[in-house]
């Protein structure tokens, strides 16, 4: 019969170092474990609310009327936040206008045969450059006049943006209603100039005006 050869004992280390060892390993695991905890909660902490893909611009702190931390392309890193939000609220104004001028303009006209065009596309070309110069130096007489002479971003002052005095049915006599009238203004800005790029890109396609009264009441 063929004997087994006894089998080989490693030695062991004595037990204080085997407890040291269990000691050293479960503390290198229990830290990789925490560090891996926190990661979670600080990307959601640090990424957009409105675009959850894309991390939270530092400046948008919710402390402006309608502020949905907004700003894929990070310009409120590059200009002045007071600025950005200015120019905002001013476009949201003149869509909000350019909105009912499309529809008034089908019904509407000054006198004359340039002015009858009911596609407000094809009337910008009917007119001719004369009223829409006049148009545009009105305009900028009336931004010189508001902002005393200053209208670049160097000089402008924006430290109340969109704030040029104007209330004259006192609907921001209170606070807190004002507060509300600055979100409203902003959201409808917004949809505003949402609709008038819907409204002329129709006009654009179809060839036709928003509204043709003429065509409505035959």
């Amino acid at each position: 019969t063929t004997r087994c050869k006894p089998a080989v004992s490693l030695p062991l280390p004595p037990p204080s170092k085997m407890n040291k060892l269990a000691v050293a390993l479960f503390a290198v695991l229990a830290a990789s474990a925490h560090a891996f905890s926190r990661v979670p909660m600080r990307m959601a902490t640090e990424m957009s609310p409105s675009v959850p893909f894309l991390k939270k611009q530092p400046k948008l702190d919710g402390s402006m009327a309608g502020d949905v931390g907004f700003d894929p392309l990070g310009l409120s890193n590059v200009f002045d936040i007071n600025f950005l939000r200015e120019s905002e609220i001013k476009h949201g104004r003149i869509a909000m206008l350019a909105c009912l001028g499309v529809f008034v303009q089908t019904v509407v006209h000054l006198p004359g045969e340039a002015y009858t065009e009911a596609n407000p596309v094809d009337a910008f070309y009917k007119v001719g450059p004369q009223p829409l110069l006049q148009i545009f130096l009105f305009i900028g007489f009336l931004e010189n006049k508001l902002h005393d002479g200053k209208i670049s971003y160097l000089d402008m002052d924006v430290s109340k943006p969109g704030d040029f005095g104007f209330d004259p049915l006192k609907f921001g006599k209170d606070p807190a209603n004002l507060e509300t009238l600055k979100l409203k203004e902003i959201k409808n800005g917004r949809l505003a100039m949402c609709a008038i790029g819907g409204l002329l890109h129709q006009c654009f396609v179809s060839g036709s005006p928003i509204w043709d009264f003429s065509t409505t009441q035959g």
